[in-house]
């Protein structure tokens, strides 16, 4: 018997060995603005807080899946902007600084009703860099509140992988969220 080609191998194997895990219940919860203190390679600097819920542990996800946020603008979800990619947990403490998921001493218990908090930063702006490969386009959150989509994906390629649904944080919640904090709009 001949052995089979390493191309015929991989194309019989592959589709046995790439599954998903869905992430189906995730939800936005309070949108906050704050100001997060320096934190490793971050300055301080003004945020905005999207608080993530959802029924799955994130912990319970493989570190080496590199799971992360996708963040986009909603309304032109082609345009390459950086907002925000970290998935952090709550704090235990008030003034304490944010952990990023998987960074030692960080947990997550779920509430009484067995759903996890994750938090995601978003930056409030950024000058657009039309130089970068792709352009990378600028954004004022405070002066110009927009929708922001958000999901979770990790994994890599030939094996298996994490995606959530999509998540929306309306522009009127971003905005009102400002209000808040007490910062004037444009």
């Amino acid at each position: 018997m001949r052995p089979l080609p390493l191309t015929l191998l991989v194309a019989l194997v592959a589709p046995l060995t790439a599954c998903t895990t869905p992430i189906r219940d995730l939800s936005a919860g309070q949108v906050l603005v704050r100001t997060e203190p320096a934190h490793r390679y971050r300055p301080q600097q003004l945020v905005v807080a999207v608080t993530l819920k959802t029924r799955r542990d994130l912990y319970s996800i493989p570190e080496d899946y590199r799971l992360h946020a996708e963040t986009y603008f909603c309304d032109s979800p082609k345009d390459f902007v950086f907002l925000g990619r970290t998935i952090f947990v709550p704090a235990t403490e008030a003034d304490a600084p944010l952990k990023a998921l998987g960074e030692s001493g960080a947990s997550n218990p779920p509430d009484t009703s067995g759903v996890h908090t994750y938090i995601v930063l978003l930056d409030v702006s950024r000058a657009a860099s039309p130089n970068s490969k792709p352009p990378q386009i600028g954004f004022d959150l405070a002066a110009s509140p927009r929708s922001v989509c958000i999901w979770l994906q990790g994994g890599g390629y030939m094996e298996p992988s994490v995606s959530s649904n999509t998540v929306k944080v309306p522009d009127s919640e971003i905005r009102a969220a400002f209000e808040r904090y007490g910062k004037p709009r444009g």
